[in-house]
């Protein structure tokens, strides 16, 4: 009988290339083999093979890991992305900074209390110069 794979979450599925790998194994494979072969090729009669050998595992490794690392559906790149933006480019201090309703509400409310003051003197002014004059008093409102 036939039997055919069906993955459970269908985003997880990758189609495979060559051997086994998908695209991007297969071409982060290609691009590691194309530089480190030609480096060492060309490097080792001039700093020995063990040193030429160390070269190439530094190079190769990020090339590969681009291929086949993958953290919580990130691919390397993204990681190491966002590994750059938490350790240097954020604060590790966090500045926590609290606004306090209640003393904004107590502030408005002595400026009300000192407006509503200054009105009340001028009002009076007012009604004392109307009352001299023997007009009808005018209040000043906001």
């Amino acid at each position: 009988m036939i039997e055919v794979r069906v993955p459970k979450e269908i985003r997880h599925y990758k189609e495979k290339l060559f051997f086994g790998l998908n695209v991007r194994q297969t071409f982060s494979i290609i691009l590691a083999l194309s530089i480190n072969i030609p480096l060492y090729i060309f490097i080792r009669p001039y700093i020995g093979d063990e040193l030429a050998s160390w070269l190439i595992i530094l190079t190769a490794g990020p090339l590969i890991l681009i291929g086949f690392f993958n953290y919580n559906g990130m691919p390397f790149e993204h990681f190491i992305l966002c590994i750059v933006r938490f350790q240097f480019l954020t604060p590790q201090k966090r500045k926590y900074v609290v606004e306090n309703l209640y003393d904004l509400l107590m502030d408005m409310y002595y400026k009300e209390q000192e407006w509503g003051e200054k009105y009340n003197t001028i009002n009076k002014r007012i009604s004392k110069l109307k009352k001299k004059d023997g007009g009808d008093s005018i209040e000043v409102t906001r």
